[in-house]
C-alpha cells in the first residue's frame, strides 16, 4: 500500500474517505471482515461491459474512468463507490479501466448479507445516496440540452 495509508492506521484512513465517514470504527471493522483487497494496474479493465457479477467496488487509492461507448463519462476518485447494480446480478452498463495503479475493496452481495442488518441498511443509504447524486447529474444535463426543444 503506498505511503499515505503507512502513515495513518488503515481504519483511519477509511474513515476519512467520504463513503465510510458513515461508518463507526466497530462497523469499518465489520465492512473489512466483509471486503475483498484488490490491486490494478493502470489501463487494467475493472469492470466489463456486459459481464455479470455480483460485486460492489469502493475506490480506495487511484483513478478510474467509467467509460461507455468510447467516452469517459466519469472519474472515480478515493472514496467513491462503482459497480453498484452488480449486487443485483444484472448485466454491467459500462466499463471502468484503471488510470493510474488503484486499490479496491470490493463487496460481494453474497458476503455482504452476512453482516449485521443495521451495517447493510447504512451501506444501502450511502448507496443510494450516490445512485441520486448521479442521476440528478444526468437528469440536470438531459434538461440543459432538451430545453430549447421544450420551449
Amino acid at each position: 500500500m503506498k505511503k499515505i495509508i503507512e502513515e495513518k492506521t488503515l481504519l483511519q484512513y477509511l474513515q476519512e474517505l467520504d463513503f465510510f465517514k458513515v461508518f463507526t470504527r466497530d462497523e469499518v471493522e465489520e465492512l473489512l471482515w466483509a471486503g475483498e483487497w484488490t490491486k490494478v494496474k493502470p489501463e487494467e479493465v475493472i469492470i466489463q461491459e456486459g459481464e455479470v457479477d455480483v460485486y460492489l467496488y469502493v475506490m480506495i487509492q487511484g483513478e478510474a474512468s467509467v467509460i461507455l461507448a468510447d467516452r469517459v463519462l466519469a472519474v472515480l476518485q478515493p472514496g467513491e463507490t462503482f459497480g453498484e447494480f452488480g449486487l443485483m446480478g444484472v448485466k454491467r452498463t459500462a466499463h471502468v479501466v484503471a488510470k493510474t495503479e488503484c486499490l479496491l475493496l470490493g463487496f460481494s452481495a453474497d458476503r455482504l448479507n452476512l453482516i449485521h442488518t443495521d451495517i447493510q441498511l447504512k451501506l444501502l443509504k450511502q448507496l443510494l445516496f450516490t445512485l441520486l447524486a448521479r442521476l440528478s447529474k444526468v437528469d440536470r444535463k438531459a434538461w440543459y440540452h432538451h430545453t430549447a426543444r421544450w420551449t
